[in-house]
């Protein structure tokens, strides 16, 4: 055999093998396109992507993981916004609840003032109960606007020295004539000595809610007791009373806004201890609750000697 066979031969060959290589990659590339497209329709649908370590290396492959880390990426963005959504629609609807009512109370009253046969006394107590009904308004459109802003992180807390004992003492000043009126005595015990740093508006705010919170549970002729102990690393406060309780169903709930357990207060508007928590928290603070139904509720504050972020 010449030279000349020899090398058509193997020229033949090297066609043979380019064409064979040639269809080999275009198969294997519809495959991989195939895949690509199946991969694609996945995404578009939302549905759960493969994983991707499972598949080969390649050009390919860089684009599948590309488009994988981009779609998801779009993908917890949108979850992100259709939970932003559902909690803005279901703030307005609560909002829209809880004003409501005292809306409501304000128009009867109005309308009784109206009516001409009503002596001094029960024109005292429409106007009486109009002023506490809009300063019920003020005080929840004001909880409500700082809850948007705690949510917004935009918020901003005072690094303050505070007097435990004065801050307690305070509170307690507010609410005495209501507790010698239904007869509950308030027993607090508070070393003069402790002393936080806090914003002393807001922390008044968050133990007047679960003072209240506490009142509101206890009977005539119940307790509620106030404690205060320091540590080397933290102040705690325990807020303790003999009420009711709490079901053991609603315990954990306690602290979720508009949330209203078994027991909780007709007039309640569900935002007071969620409040509360939010406050203690940004303030490196925690909030704990213990309930038995029927033994009463015992709440504990732990505030970190820290400053406020």
């Amino acid at each position: 055999m010449n030279t000349y066979a020899i090398l058509s031969i193997c020229l033949a060959v090297i066609i043979i093998a380019l064409v064979i290589y040639i269809i080999a990659d275009k198969i294997k590339r519809k495959k991989e396109l195939d895949e690509m497209i199946e991969f694609l329709a996945k995404v578009q649908d939302r549905e759960a992507f493969p994983d991707l370590d499972t598949e080969a290396e390649g050009k390919i492959y860089i684009l599948r993981s590309e488009i994988y880390k981009l779609a998801s990426a779009l993908q917890e963005q949108y979850s992100r916004e259709v939970r932003k959504n559902t909690y803005m629609a279901e703030m307005l609807s609560n909002i829209s609840h809880q004003i409501k009512t005292p809306l409501t109370s304000i128009n009867l009253m109005t309308d009784n003032l109206k009516n001409g046969n009503l002596d001094e006394s029960q024109r005292r107590r429409c106007i009486a109960n109009i002023e506490d009904q809009a300063d019920h308004i003020t005080w929840l459109v004001r909880t409500l606007l700082t809850l948007a802003e705690i949510d917004a992180g935009v918020i901003v807390l005072k690094d303050e020295q505070v007097n435990v004992k004065e801050l307690i003492d305070g509170i307690i000043s507010g609410i005495a004539i209501e507790a010698d009126i239904k007869d509950v005595t308030l027993d607090v015990t508070v070393p003069s000595g402790i002393e936080l740093i806090c914003d002393k508006r807001w922390t008044t705010e968050a133990f007047l809610n679960i003072i209240r919170n506490s009142f509101q549970h206890t009977e005539a002729g119940g307790t509620i007791k106030i404690t205060a102990e320091e540590s080397n690393l933290s102040v705690e406060v325990r807020i303790e009373d003999d009420g009711c309780g709490i079901s053991k169903k609603d315990l954990p709930n306690i602290f979720k806004r508009f949330y209203h357990g078994e027991h909780s207060d007709p007039n309640s508007n569900g935002i007071g201890l969620s409040l509360s928590q939010q406050i203690f928290t940004l303030q490196n603070g925690m909030i704990e609750c213990e309930s038995e139904e029927g033994k009463g509720t015992a709440f504990k504050i732990k505030m970190y000697k820290t400053t406020t972020a």
